[in-house]
């Protein structure tokens, strides 16, 4: 029975396997077996590695854990040594240099420095040095652990194997799981192997976030990272703007301003709300709602007056003297209708999303067309079935649009990173328009049928867009992209 195990694996890595195994088998201690571990290559890697004594394990569907655990299951030794093909053993004396820091029955396992190639990118060359210094140290309570070039107990892997759900950092889940059991792990930079694309990929943004949702689950096992107590949504200042301009309207015995008020006042997130008119009487409603009465001057009463310049006089005068907001939310309260608990969900997802701007949004699968520089271009994906196709995203911002107030003050309301929230019902779209009977008869009979003030029950639903995989969250899912504003 060999002292030492080492396990390699490998994909499509005939570039490096030959000169990580010369490195292998000129250590100076020789008490160690080698398993390669194959996953599906197709280049000239297993022709290669044949010309060394190695034990070959061929698994299909790649996890790292599943790898590792396979090589381990087909190895024999007291200590087992991870090392990826493409990581390079720096001196013969690679090996026992690591298996010294077993000497502490305590330390669970070891992992060694990683340096670049000469010829790395100095991202690549950026993070192997800042990450792997020349400081030994053992760590009792910090669970970083790196598996391209480390040494475990095998009794340690017995009692906890490595997770093969994970589809990467299996080493920081087993190093946080060996340490949570009272288990210590140890550094050694003289243990060092040359890395080529480092630890990072060179900022593969697949492979990132992949891996940030792997560490945030280790760091918050409820799926929701923790926020500062200033960005929590109960803490940060949100103020909700609801712009007037003429008469306030009233339908079927109902005064929507009272209604969207009403709806703003039972939003525990939102810790002011103010009107902006220049209508005696929505400003009177506005005080008796407990709202503030923004009086609108008459430059900013014109019929082609931006919404976006209203709601910048609004906040400025919302915030003299010392009263300051993190955020503000735009309501057209001429939208009715609107989920259950609609405002806290919206003001809660920005809080954690971190955009600069969250839209409420409703899903079309019908075809769109567009004109752009005198020519009519299709924006849809074609008559496909809908499972098929992604759906093109119909902004509601009246209806409760949250944006950082950085933005409103430079007179804009969608920021620069944009979050969706798509809605679970199109009767949240309906507004009541001037001159449209229609859109009055609708909300009249909604209205008249004892659609609660909040619409329908129904919550919005999650879509996942983008990269990696949004937080669920009751209420509905905001999918992050870039706005081109």
């Amino acid at each position: 029975m060999p002292t030492v195990s080492i396990i390699i694996r490998a994909k499509n890595e005939e570039r490096w396997i030959g000169r990580c195994l010369r490195m292998v088998f000129q250590q100076g201690m020789k008490d160690f077996e080698v398993v390669l571990v194959d996953s599906g290559s197709t280049d000239h890697t297993l022709a290669i590695a044949g010309k060394f004594p190695v034990k070959t394990v061929r698994i299909e569907g790649y996890r790292p854990g599943t790898a590792l655990n396979a090589g381990i299951r087909a190895s024999s030794g007291r200590f087992v040594a991870c090392l990826s093909a493409h990581c390079i053993p720096k001196d013969a004396s690679w090996l026992e240099t690591l298996l010294k820091n077993m000497e502490d029955p305590a330390v669970a396992g070891v992992y060694g420095r990683q340096l670049p190639m000469s010829y790395s990118s100095d991202v690549d060359k950026r993070d192997l040095l800042i990450t792997f210094g020349l400081d030994r140290r053992v760590q009792v309570k910090d669970g970083f652990f790196h598996n391209a070039n480390s040494l475990i107990r095998r009794s340690v892997w017995e009692e906890v194997p490595f997770d093969e759900t994970a589809p990467n950092i299996e080493d920081r889940i087993w190093g946080e799981a060996v340490i949570k059991k009272g288990y210590h792990l140890a550094y050694e930079p003289e243990a060092a192997v040359y890395h080529y694309h480092g630890i990072h990929q060179a900022l593969d943004e697949h492979r990132a976030s992949s891996v940030v949702r792997v560490m945030e689950s280790l760091e918050s096992p409820n799926g929701h990272p923790a926020l500062p107590e200033g960005f929590l949504p109960e803490t940060m200042r949100t103020l909700a703007i609801l712009p007037v301009q003429g008469a306030v309207q009233k339908i079927a015995g109902r005064d929507l301003l009272e209604l969207a008020l009403g709806q703003v006042r039972q939003a525990r997130f939102i810790a002011k709300a103010a009107v902006i008119s220049e209508t005696p009487e929505a400003l009177k409603l506005a005080r008796r709602s407990g709202a503030l009465a923004v009086p609108r001057p008459a430059k900013l009463a014109a019929p082609r007056t931006g919404t976006e310049e209203v709601l910048r006089y609004a906040l400025e005068s919302c915030e003299e003297g010392d009263v300051f907001f993190d955020s503000v939310v735009y309501v057209n309260y001429l939208y009715p209708f609107r989920p259950q608990g609609f405002f806290d969900a919206m003001v809660d997802e920005f809080a954690r999303t971190g955009v600069d701007t969250l839209v409420p949004t409703l899903k079309d699968f019908q075809p769109f067309w567009t004109e752009a520089q005198g020519k009519i271009v299709r924006c849809d994906e074609g008559l496909l079935p809908r499972q098929f196709k992604a759906p093109l995203h119909k902004g509601i911002i009246g209806l409760g649009c949250v944006t950082s107030s950085e933005f409103i003050r430079r007179g804009q309301l969608i920021g620069d990173e944009v979050a969706l929230v798509p809605l679970g019902s199109a009767l949240y779209s309906i507004r009541l328009r001037e001159g449209d009977a229609f859109s009055r008869a609708v909300i009249s009979a909604a209205l008249e049928r004892g659609a609660a003030a909040f619409g329908a029950t129904e919550q919005g639903e999650r879509t996942s867009e983008g990269p990696g995989q949004p937080r669920e969250r009751k209420g509905a899912s905001a999918a992050r992209r870039k706005d081109g504003r």
